[in-house]
C-alpha cells in the first residue's frame, strides 16, 4: 500500500523524497519535494537533496549566529538589558519618527552600602531585581537599559511626562515592595515632542540625570521631572 502524505494529495503528486533539516547538530525540519510523475526521483536527486539541504541547515545557522552576536551586542550581559548604545539609537530614531517621548532615569539608592554591606554578589543580585521589575512594568514598546553602574534607563515612545511619572512611580513602589534586602530607587524624567525638536539625545538625557540629582539630593525614594517639579 503507498504511503499516504497530505502533501501528494494537495498538489495531486505521484513522487516524493525527504531529507531533514539540521541546524547546528539538531533537527529543525524537514525538506519535502514532490513531482507529478511517478518514480519520478532517483538516489542522485535524493543525494543533491541532502546536499542542498546541508547548505540550508549551514546558512541558518550562521543567520542565528549573526542574530545573537547581534542581541548580545545590544544587551547589558548582568541584567539582560538594552546597552546604553543602543538605547541612544532607539531615542535617535524614535525622535525622526514620533511626535514625543520621555525617558526615565533610575538609581538604585545607597547602593554602595548595599554593596558594602551584603557584598557585590548579593549587590548584583539587587540590581537584577530591580531590572526585572522595571522589564515587567512597562510596556513591550519600550526600551529598558542599563545606564550604567546602579543606573537604569526607560525610553517610552510616544508618551507624556504625566504617564511617564505614573510608570516611575509603579516601579518606584514595586521596588520598596518587592526587593530582597529591601532597597529603594530615586528617579528623574524627562520629555521631548515635535515643538521642541532641537532636544537632542545628550540634551534629554542631561535633563533626566538633573532631575535624578534633585531627587538623590532631596532624600531619595522619590521621583522628579525636570525643571525640578518634585512628585
Amino acid at each position: 500500500r503507498p504511503a499516504e502524505s497530505k502533501l501528494m494529495e494537495t498538489t495531486n503528486s505521484s513522487s516524493m523524497i525527504a531529507t531533514p533539516l539540521t541546524v547546528n547538530g539538531e533537527v529543525r525540519g524537514v525538506v519535502l519535494l514532490t513531482h507529478a510523475k511517478r518514480h519520478y526521483f532517483s538516489y542522485d536527486s535524493y543525494r543533491l537533496l541532502q546536499a542542498l539541504t546541508s547548505h540550508i541547515g549551514l546558512a541558518i545557522g550562521n543567520a542565528f549566529l549573526h542574530a545573537e552576536v547581534r542581541r548580545m551586542a545590544n544587551r547589558d550581559m548582568l541584567t539582560e538589558l538594552y546597552a546604553r548604545h543602543y538605547l541612544d539609537e532607539v531615542i535617535y530614531e524614535c525622535q525622526n519618527r514620533d511626535f514625543c517621548g520621555a525617558l526615565i532615569v533610575i538609581d538604585i539608592d545607597q547602593f554602595k552600602q548595599v554593596n558594602d554591606t551584603f557584598g557585590h554578589q548579593r549587590g548584583d543580585k539587587i540590581l537584577k531585581q530591580v531590572s526585572n521589575i522595571v522589564k515587567s512594568t512597562i510596556r513591550h514598546s519600550d526600551i529598558p537599559a542599563r545606564w550604567g553602574g546602579e543606573e537604569l534607563a526607560v525610553y517610552l515612545p510616544g508618551i507624556e511626562i504625566q504617564q511617564a511619572v505614573q510608570v516611575a512611580e509603579r516601579i518606584r513602589t514595586r521596588v520598596a515592595e518587592e526587593t530582597d534586602p529591601r532597597v529603594t530607587v530615586s528617579c528623574g524624567i524627562s520629555e521631548w515632542n515635535w515643538t521642541n525638536n532641537k532636544i537632542s539625545v545628550e540634551s534629554l538625557f542631561y535633563r533626566a540625570d538633573m532631575a535624578l540629582y534633585e531627587a538623590k539630593k532631596n532624600g531619595r525614594n522619590r521621583i522628579v521631572v525636570e525643571k525640578a517639579e518634585t512628585v
